[in-house]
């Protein structure tokens, strides 16, 4: 501990002093304060006097409200007597900051622990950071909130992290803060996660690692982050060689202590424990789709499928996964709620392409095929009341949140699609959620989409007019290309 952790601890157990009232008065938050006096860290050297002389004033009331000043005298020997008493928990607080500051300033042997508090200093380190080597176990393992890491103006330089391929991210993620933005909280993440498809991202509940400030790649450097208020950085404490990789099995250990709330899925693991039927025996279907649209398919479709899938060397049992999810789906059609959410760009992408993703089979549809999806998808609107289309106008859309990943909801679970994996073969193919407070804001989210500018809601009684619109245009459009 410094001789600053030291005397601050000190005076708050003589003045009876909780943490979170300090932390108040200075303006930190109570974690910061904390690793002040127990973990070795020292406030910010530009910050460091009005952090003192708000204690040693704030100190000095509590001392003679409590008619203690003799007491402290005692207590506190070292203090200059020709001072108030003000000035005098002032000065021990500078007089202790200066002596751990210059102890802190002393070289670190190699693979040690280094101390930054200048910014371009603490900015260069992350900057500095070498990627981490692809592998499943917890490459990069952040205690410290994903929420504040891609708000923070000087975290955003972490970003170069989750660009070398192949990247395992554990994070954690506060809840509690997740739950005061939902919506806004959710683009952050939805961005993230479309802006680095290739990265394998695993998020544990953040409750009680709000103190941790541990971010730490395995066989790198690790950091032990000290964040102001507003996220910015107010020390960093890096550490490598075996330092390292003690803060690292530290960060891993108390991240798996967590519960889990979203984590990457292959396909066997959709189907493993009947994942996949539990999800579609339930109602108050919502889909997002990015790429394609494998929904509503013409019966002859599982045929095609089967087959495609038996092509690319898909054994018997995943090819009887596809009938099986076939029928499924063809059940779930017939009288269930759904919303189908569709960019235009994407719908008109599809009927100019065909390309689908259904289950693990990537499958181009003939234009003759797409005509025939498209008298599938009238006869079901037509045979279900409870379908409903929300086309999306792609303009109303920030350029931020274009989206990559197609979204399954119902009121009870959510799994995300990652269509760029089937196409690269990088990236995690599914994100499962396990938390109920992720499902139910991105159930608001897609609500919400619906009032964007620009967007419609169509339905079955929208069927004729629809078809007057535009039927002649896409059979045209797609007979053409046929002959073509």
């Amino acid at each position: 501990m410094t001789a600053y952790g030291s005397l601050l601890r000190r005076l708050l157990e003589f003045t009876g002093t909780k943490l979170y009232a300090a932390a108040e008065e200075v303006g930190y938050d109570v974690s910061y304060v904390s690793k002040w006096c127990n973990k070795d860290l020292l406030p910010a050297p530009k910050t460091a006097h009005s952090v003192d002389a708000a204690l040693g004033r704030y100190f000095a009331a509590i001392i003679e409200r409590d008619s203690q000043e003799a007491d402290f005298t005692a207590a506190f020997p070292q203090a200059r007597g020709d001072l108030s008493l003000e000035r005098r928990i002032t000065a021990l607080l500078n007089s202790a900051y200066e002596a751990s500051s210059h102890h802190r300033e002393a070289p670190c042997p190699a693979g040690g622990l280094d101390l930054l508090t200048q910014r371009h200093e603490m900015l260069g380190k992350l900057r500095d950071l070498t990627p981490p080597k692809s592998g499943p176990e917890g490459a990069v393992v952040c205690t410290i909130d994903l929420l504040t890491l891609l708000e923070s103006r000087d975290l955003a330089v972490l970003d170069h992290l989750f660009r070398a391929g192949e990247v395992h991210l554990h994070a954690a993620l506060d809840l509690e803060r997740f739950q005061r933005n939902p919506d806004r909280s959710l683009r952050l993440l939805y961005r993230f996660f479309s802006r680095h498809r290739d990265t394998f991202v695993t998020l544990y509940d953040g409750a009680g690692l709000e103190r941790e400030g541990l971010l730490a790649i395995r066989d790198g450097t690790a950091m032990l982050a000290g964040l102001d208020r507003w996220g910015e950085l107010d020390t960093l404490l890096a550490a490598e060689g075996p330092s390292g990789a003690r803060l690292w099995a530290i960060a891993w250990a108390r991240l798996r202590e967590q519960p889990i709330l979203l984590s990457p899925a292959r396909s066997e693991d959709m189907n493993r424990n009947g994942y996949r039927t539990d999800f579609y025996s339930r109602d108050q279907f919502q889909f997002f789709s990015c790429f394609g649209f494998e929904f509503l398919l013409p019966e002859a479709a599982c045929g095609w499928l089967v087959q495609a899938g038996a092509a690319s060397g898909l054994d018997s049992d995943r090819t009887q996964d596809i009938r099986r999810l076939f029928i499924t789906w063809e059940e779930v059609f017939q009288k269930r709620n759904i919303d189908f959410y569709l960019l235009k760009s994407s719908l008109l992408r599809y009927l100019e392409s065909g390309e689908l993703i259904f289950a693990d089979i990537f499958y181009q549809m003939t234009p003759a095929q797409r005509l025939e999806h498209l008298e599938a998808v009238k006869e079901r609107l037509l045979g279900n009341p409870h379908i409903r289309f929300i086309l999306l106008d792609d303009d109303a859309l920030p350029a931020a949140d274009q989206p990559f990943l197609s979204a399954y909801l119902n009121h009870k679970k959510l799994f995300l699609k990652n269509p760029s994996a089937y196409l690269t073969g990088k990236g995690p193919m599914f994100y499962t959620v396990q938390s109920e407070v992720l499902i139910q804001a991105a159930r608001s989210f897609l609500d919400s989409l619906q009032r964007l500018p620009g967007s419609g809601v169509y339905s079955q009684e929208d069927v004729a007019d629809l078809e007057g619109r535009y039927g002649g245009m896409l059979y045209r459009m797609l007979t053409l290309q046929e002959e073509l």
